[in-house]
This record gives structure tokens, sequence and C-alpha cells, in this order.
């Protein structure tokens, strides 16, 4: 579920990229494929160094950052290069959780079970389709373009305190 969550947030806000550059930012329509093209590149990076960060032992940490980008989206995104700054850095950080919870998966269930490496990865489908139905009706609403990056960060704040209850657990039985 932690994995839907978080795949919601970044995709409730991702999905309405092009609004968030050019109606909220005032960039150029010309501007969209290339910021899409450098969150493209931040995921790849992301998913490459996930595990070299540390959150295989603390998987809650790789969650954390995607949220606070997604604050900041909410925040500052009027200011061009900070927004496609934070468009980039939400490729890496959004999809750096990825494998990193698959892995967790895969630690809990066993290697050899196909099953729940199947329903993790069901769960990112999950994720993406409900998010980008939730930041499309934040955006209808009064909150407007500032709508779908609220509504994932409410959505990528739920699974940290999942993790984190999992990690304080795991950490005081030491």
């Amino acid at each position: 579920m932690s994995i839907a969550l978080l795949q919601a947030g970044v995709l409730a806000t991702y999905s309405y990229v092009a609004p968030l550059l050019t109606e909220r930012a005032g960039l150029p329509d010309a501007v969209v494929p290339l910021a899409m093209l450098g969150y493209g590149v931040g995921a790849l990076a992301g998913t490459t160094l996930g595990g070299h960060r540390g959150g295989d032992k603390n998987p809650w940490t790789t969650v954390l950052p995607a949220a606070l980008l997604l604050g900041a989206i909410t925040l500052w995104a009027t200011s061009s290069a900070v927004v496609v700054a934070l468009i980039v850095l939400l490729g890496f950080f959004g999809i750096i959780a990825n494998p990193i919870l698959d892995g967790q998966v895969v630690r809990i269930a066993g290697a050899d079970r196909s099953l729940p490496m199947a329903l993790a990865t069901s769960w990112i489908n999950v994720g993406i389709a409900t998010g980008s139905w939730i930041g499309g009706l934040a955006l209808a609403t009064s909150l407007d373009l500032k709508g779908p990056s609220l509504a994932g960060l409410v959505l990528a704040l739920l699974p940290i305190g999942a993790c984190w209850a999992r990690w304080a657990g795991r950490t005081a039985g030491r």
C-alpha cells in the first residue's frame, strides 16, 4: 500500500505538469517536453542509485524527500528555474522508492515468491491511476493549479507514517 500511496502522490502532481509549468510558472509550451525529459533523467538516476543511498536499510528515508518536494512544488512553483529543478528532483526522489519498497517485499516474502512481487508491481500501477485521478479532482477545485501537488503531498505523507512505524518497531527491539 505504501508503494501505491507514494506513486499516487507523485503522479497526482506529474500528471498535470504541463499546466503547472505553463500556467503557474509562466513558461512557454516548448519547455514542457524538456522538463519532462529532465523528470525522466531524474527518474532513471533515482532508480539506479536508490539502494546505494541507504534506502535498503531505512526505506522511509527514501519516501520523505518526495513528500518534501511535493510541498516545495505547492509553495514555490511560480519561478521558472525553480519549478524545472523541482520537477527533475521529483523524478529522482519520486521514483527512487519503487525498487527499494519492492526490495522490502522480496526481503519479507522471499525471493522465490512471485505473487508478492507481482502484487507490489501492481500497487505501483494502482498508485499511478489513482494519483492521476485524484490530481485531476484537486485541479478542478478552488485550489486550482496548487491542487494536484497539495493532494500529492497528502498522499505521499501517508506511507511515511507506515514506514516510520515499521522502522521504529524494528529499532526498538535492539
